[in-house]
């Protein structure tokens, strides 16, 4: 990847979820989870279990403690560790219950992109290769996942997917003080995607909805629209006018999304938090949004066992729904899988879950040994010994082999790159040409924030999406990679058919080293990168964009060159 330093030239109804309800509930063993959400001053802790047909609340509990002192960080505060110590003392655990903890939605980002459709089996390198891009950050420092949306874009147009991500070091802080050995920690989930699996489990979703998940430090935005979902973190925890604008400006901006605006219909607002037990918070959001107003404190899906005091539920019913949500995550129905533990931590998470079936397999195996013959031990040491050689013979073997294999992909690789690079500018004058003409072609109100490059693999891509290749058309089964170019800008004209006309067309007329025909193809706004910024530069609102394009390589160049003498040959004939 090449960067360059900032360049300047002066209407659908859900389906309800208990009608799959059948295809959704495995009908073998039982299976437990605890939900632990970690809020501003108190611990609620949901346990539910699976069985069957069945998603019964087994058990729950509220521990408030104080609030944190203005410098320390919420899950670093020793009262979370010594409420987690209280909580073990009052609850059995055991390894085979998993527990999803939660993460504040203001610690975690999220990032939405679109994709082009590429094969199943390619959609990791694809998603990786995206992830840098959306995240701004060092991916050795974050812990991320991703998950794949449904539901707004056709899947000919694209894949849709969410980024989530935290810093590395602030999940590793949140588990040091959260982990004992009496229980399992499973999973890492942020508030939102909790309160997105509750509401896709256990509510019926009737067009689009908008959740507003109010804590004590920030208030959680989630829209639903069928199975596809956005969502948003505001630093805001009072129901007053900034709040109502921030809300009124997420609902445009998620409208301006969607290419037909006219799709979008907003049908109601969900309230979750001990916030909205106040009947004045409600009316409030009732006064400033024409729509239907309802608090999340009915479960329609999900029994309540009688060995839980229904009276201390129902009271706290709407400050559950987090804990109630992070534990369907752990009984595996949760809509979404993301997880933010770090790898390493969920490696020795499942090794120890593993822990007593392997000592209880070490034990027979011990057992097994000790009933031989003392007479075998001779022979048996010895064919031990002999096929301990053979197999450090075989792996040495298969080590040279797969180095010369990652040997000749890496020559391979790279001598493609130099064949595509000699076929795209001989004269090796390349980059040289292209900023120049960028500079050139750019408006003066329109600035360019950074250059990138890569080599994507065809294989990632779906051919027929690549309009003008001539890969088709080759006699030999030779597939180069292609050289794909991205730029990201600023456009202090508030217009996205001002980027299009005045960016975007001329980059896909743009010429290089006198060529007669266009030097790339399939130059494109990529989805949902244009939205409104504050350029700190210029102290104004701008439109921020991205445009990406292929290269066209020489043969193309050749090709199309041939191909437009060969017709002006064919009008001068005629006009004569």
């Amino acid at each position: 990847m090449i960067t360059f330093p900032k360049l300047r030239k002066n209407p659908h109804t859900c389906k309800s979820v208990s009608q799959k309800r059948q295809s959704v509930f495995k009908q073998c063993g039982i299976k437990t989870a605890w939900g632990l959400d970690i809020g501003d001053n108190a611990l609620k802790a949901v346990k539910i279990t699976r069985k069957n047909n069945e998603i019964i609340v087994e058990d729950i509990d509220i521990i408030e403690y104080p609030a944190p002192l203005s410098n320390t960080k919420l899950l670093e505060s020793h009262h979370i560790r010594n409420t987690i110590q209280t909580f073990l003392s009052k609850h059995t655990f055991n390894k085979k219950v998993d527990v999803v903890v939660s993460i504040p939605g203001q610690l975690a980002m999220s990032r939405f992109s679109t994709i082009p459709p590429v094969k199943k089996r390619q959609l990791r390198n694809l998603v990786n290769y995206e992830a840098q891009q959306q995240i701004p950050f060092d991916l050795k420092d974050i812990v991320w996942d991703y998950h794949q949306l449904s539901g707004r874009v056709p899947n000919e147009e694209g894949t849709e997917i969410g980024f989530f991500a935290s810093k590395r070091e602030t999940l590793h802080s949140i588990v040091s003080n959260i982990s004992f050995p009496e229980f399992n920690l499973a999973s890492l989930l942020t508030s939102p995607l909790a309160i997105y699996n509750l509401v896709l489990f256990d509510q019926q979703i009737e067009g689009t909805t908008i959740i507003i998940n109010m804590e004590e430090e920030n208030t959680d935005l989630i829209i639903i629209d069928r199975s596809h979902f956005w969502l948003r973190t505001i630093p805001l925890r009072e129901i007053n006018a900034d709040f109502v604008r921030e809300i009124q400006r997420s609902m445009e901006y998620y409208k301006s999304l969607s290419k037909d605006t006219d799709t979008v219909h907003f049908e109601k607002f969900l309230l979750i938090g001990n916030k909205f037990n106040d009947p004045l918070m409600q009316q409030t959001i009732k006064d400033n949004f024409a729509y239907k107003v309802e608090t999340l404190n009915t479960l329609n899906n999900i029994k309540i066992s009688g060995n839980v005091d229904h009276t201390f539920f129902t009271n706290n019913r709407i400050s559950l729904n987090v804990a109630l949500g992070l534990a369907l995550q752990g009984i595996g129905l949760g809509k979404t899988t993301v997880n933010l533990l770090p790898k390493e931590l969920l490696r020795t998470a499942q090794i120890a879950k593993l822990k007593p079936y392997a000592v209880a397999t070490l034990g027979c195996f011990a057992l097994l040994i000790a009933i031989q013959h003392f007479g075998l031990r001779f022979h048996i040491s010895k064919l031990n010994n002999t096929r301990n050689h053979h197999q450090t013979i075989l792996q040495n073997a298969k080590n040279l082999e797969s180095q010369y294999k990652k040997a000749e992909k890496f020559f391979n690789e790279k001598k493609s790159e130099l064949e595509l690079i000699s076929s795209i500018d001989s004269s090796r004058f390349f980059w040289i040409e292209l900023i120049e003409k960028l500079l050139t072609i750019i408006p003066d109100n329109v600035s360019i924030n950074s250059l990138q490059s890569s080599w994507i693999d065809p294989d990632t891509l779906n051919v027929k999406e690549i309009k003008g290749s001539s890969i088709k058309d080759r006699k030999d089964d030779t597939v180069t990679k292609f050289l794909l170019i991205s730029i990201k800008g600023e456009s202090r004209e508030p217009s996205i058919r001002f980027i299009e006309e005045h960016v975007l067309q001329p980059i896909k007329n743009t010429t290089l080293f006198d060529q007669k025909v266009a030097a790339f193809k399939n130059a494109e706004l990529v989805p949902n990168s244009c939205r409104q910024i504050f350029s700190e530069d210029n102290a104004t609102e701008c439109i921020g964009f991205e445009i990406r394009w292929f290269v066209k390589s020489q043969e193309e160049i050749i090709a199309e060159s041939e191909k437009t003498d060969s017709e002006e040959e064919k009008t001068n004939s005629g006009g004569m």
